[in-house]
């Protein structure tokens, strides 16, 4: 019995299995009747065109995002010294939850639309909202456009760039799938050194405007090739919601909640500890959320390249045991710059493992046929972790560290990935007790 778990839940389910996880045989049905969107070949040139658009497209969108640390910083520092981090906090944590609750609605389109078409209108509507944020003086209005609107635009590339990749390859999947996201930690470091010299030298409106422009001409450029391979057969659910009956499908929800609760908290708070605690300047902490970006694009390639050897829960799991282990060893006990990049490093590259092999979990154990939905339920959750990470960190230290000690805050960032991980093992231990099983 447990063996017929493994299989089905590693490879899919094949005809004739019998098993009692009701999402396994859903899965197997959706696969099998799923219909072919192009004649295109998987794992051929054009799939990794496919690959190169995917990265390009999470580069601009969730690269814009975690950029969002150099923003803080300036409007916590300079523009808004008066407002309390908690509600500068929110430009950035309005950014991401609208890019999950959108992330549902773009993750059903996604199987009944061209998402070409889909990811090119969140191109346009990316770029119409940092220009018009750029004319924007108070937090309120950045919230509109660079939270609200942005996330909304984003939303399209960010579930089509994440779902896609898997779709295209049958051998070297999570490889392909860990090429495809690095683009959001190459963003993320680059966006990062970008946005903070284009503040520094032309002001936040330019630095607004310049980015708009890029990102919507980038994104609007590939977006030819930001289409699916397979597509449900047009008698399923828009909403399959056997899956929230499955075990396993409700503990990966509750771990990526709080995964992705972790995921921005250094980021978001690393430049403002560097000038606050460490005494460091502005460029040195940017500087910092490069790094941890760039860690975060190593973690994301040495993952995917490991996922199709150990198996991705495998991976997934040692990920998020290594991102508390940064936190709790490294960041918790020290306030010096030597832990401060220790910090940097270890997180940086764990929390990219992890981002980049959830897909590749999603479509192991529920299937590569409705990916796009799997991952568009998936945000609900990301919802949930974005609101459990930086509005409480942020509330922590500006009442109880009253905006100078972090103490509190950085105890509430090494908690998250410890729940995680305790979903993640009672998911993993669900599917099989055995250790050295490629899961």
């Amino acid at each position: 019995d447990k063996a017929l778990i493994v299989d089905d839940s590693v490879g899919g389910a094949s005809a004739g299995h019998k098993t009692k996880w009701a999402t396994v045989e859903f899965v197997a049905t959706a696969d099998l009747r799923a219909e072919e969107a192009t004649d295109k070949p998987a794992d051929g040139a054009y799939a990794w065109m496919v690959i190169f658009a995917c990265f390009i497209s999470l580069m601009l969108s969730i690269g814009i995002n975690d950029a969002y640390g150099v923003y803080q910083q300036h409007y916590q520092l300079t523009e808004f010294p008066e407002a309390t981090t908690a509600v500068i906090s929110w430009i950035g944590t309005v950014q991401f939850l609208i890019m999950c609750v959108g992330g549902v609605l773009s993750g059903f389109l996604c199987e009944h639309f061209d998402t070409r078409v889909l990811n090119a209108v969140g191109a346009v509507i990316m770029g119409v909202a940092f220009i018009g944020g750029s004319f924007c003086t108070t937090v309120g209005q950045l919230m509109a456009t660079q939270g609200l609107l942005y996330g909304l635009g984003a939303s399209f590339p960010f579930v089509a760039g994440t779902s896609i990749p898997s779709q295209w390859f049958t051998r070297r999947q999570g490889l392909a799938t860990g090429i495809a996201l690095s683009g959001s930690g190459v963003g993320g470091m680059w966006m990062t050194s970008a946005t903070s010299a284009l503040i520094d030298s032309l002001g936040r409106p330019w630095a607004m405007r310049v980015t708009g422009i890029v990102s919507m001409v980038a994104v609007l450029a590939v977006s030819p090739w930001m289409r699916v391979r397979l597509v449900p057969h047009r008698g399923e659910q828009i909403i399959d919601w056997t899956l929230v009956k499955d075990r396993r499908f409700c503990l990966f929800l509750a771990a990526m909640a709080f995964a992705i609760a972790a995921y921005f908290g250094p980021f978001y708070q690393m430049p403002s500890y560097s000038v606050v605690v460490l005494h460091k300047s502005e460029s040195w902490g940017s500087n910092m959320d490069t790094l941890m970006n760039g860690l975060s694009v190593v973690g994301r390639l040495a993952v995917g390249m490991l996922a199709d050897i150990t198996g991705p829960l495998n991976l997934l799991v040692a990920n998020t045991a290594l991102a508390a282990f940064g936190l709790l060893v490294f960041w918790v006990p020290f306030n010096t710059v030597g832990t401060s990049i220790a910090v940097t490093l270890v997180f940086g590259f764990a929390i990219g493992g992890i981002v980049s092999v959830i897909p590749v979990v999603a479509a192991h154990v529920f299937g590569l046929a409705r990916l796009p939905s799997i991952m568009g339920l998936l945000f609900i959750s990301y919802f949930v972790g974005g609101l459990l990470g930086v509005p409480p960190m942020s509330a922590l230290l500006d009442g109880v560290g009253q905006r100078t000690d972090y103490t509190s805050s950085i105890w509430y960032m090494a908690m998250l990935p410890v729940c995680s991980l305790l979903f993640l093992l009672a998911m993993r231990f669900t599917i099989t007790r055995k250790l050295r099983v490629k899961v």
